[in-house]
């Protein structure tokens, strides 16, 4: 991974898109239920930016159906890759991704709807790429993004080695400069894009004991996130000791009796509005 303090800060190597794929299970509950509740039906036509290993993809597809379609754009190759031999392994015929940088791709066709998970926090302008991009949605259509509360993951009890790693992912976040709590932030983004008041909702899972995949999760986002903690200053790869990391979390969630929650996914939908202007 190479930081890159203007946009995406967690590369693309094997093991990160391993933790993307395992990231996506965790979630796709939470992003499921949330796509049914903005209204995406079967037979829908869906352009998702930011679409990385396929994760958001893949439950589009299930919701819309084989009379449905599901375009997903990415800026990494390998990611796409990996997101295109899921679909094929599954049979997702009506899925098709395309290699481009989100903010300089213009749709070419019409869509149903326009969605997103974990990709508004590493735009520069997030509203004006929803305005843009919302311009390709049909009148009626749904514009769907989520995002994290990184802030909000929790363990009770709380275990010292959960709190430094946590701690230290939101640290470094900051120091590249992305916000750690775009969630909360999704439906002022959709107002400044011009978009009907949003709905929103907040999804996410509760794990009692040791073997929480969250524990999971924290300490692989700490091996990606690991040359900026370093690199600012933030711990050196001693303190942070990450090949053992997950074990120690488990171990404290153990001694303590603790649950856990990694963080949770805020969820804003809009309809636009028959003559709703994006210009």
């Amino acid at each position: 991974m190479t930081e890159d303090p203007g946009g995406y800060v967690l590369g693309s190597t094997p093991q990160e898109r391993t933790r993307l794929d395992l990231q996506s299970e965790y979630y796709r509950p939470a992003t499921e239920d949330a796509l049914r509740r903005g209204g995406l039906r079967p037979g829908m036509h869906v352009l998702e930016i930011g679409a990385g290993t396929g994760g958001m993809t893949l439950v589009a597809a299930d919701v819309v159906g084989a009379g449905g379609a599901v375009v997903g754009v990415d800026a990494s190759a390998d990611s796409l890759a990996t997101a295109t031999g899921t679909a094929r392994s599954r049979g997702l015929d009506h899925v098709v991704f395309e290699q481009a940088d989100v903010l300089g791709w213009e749709p070419s066709r019409r869509f149903d709807a326009l969605i997103g998970r974990l990709v508004l926090m590493y735009l520069p302008d997030p509203a004006a790429e929803i305005r843009r991009l919302a311009r390709a949605v049909v009148p009626g259509g749904l514009v769907l993004f989520q995002d994290f509360a990184i802030s909000a993951a929790r363990q009770h009890p709380e275990t010292a080695v959960f709190k430094v790693a946590l701690d230290r992912t939101l640290a470094a976040f900051e120091a590249a400069g992305r916000p750690t709590d775009m969630g909360y932030d999704l439906g002022r983004v959709l107002r400044a894009a011009g978009l009907p008041e949003p709905a929103m909702s907040i999804g996410g899972r509760w794990e009692d004991g040791p073997d929480a995949t969250a524990y999971q999760l924290l300490a692989e986002t700490t091996r990606t996130l690991l040359p900026v903690m370093v690199s600012r200053g933030l711990a050196t790869e001693a303190e942070v000791d990450v090949d053992h990391l997950e074990e120690r979390l488990r171990a404290a969630a153990a001694e303590a009796g603790s649950g856990v929650s990694a963080p949770p996914l805020v969820t804003a939908w809009s309809h636009l509005r028959d003559g709703t202007s994006l210009s």
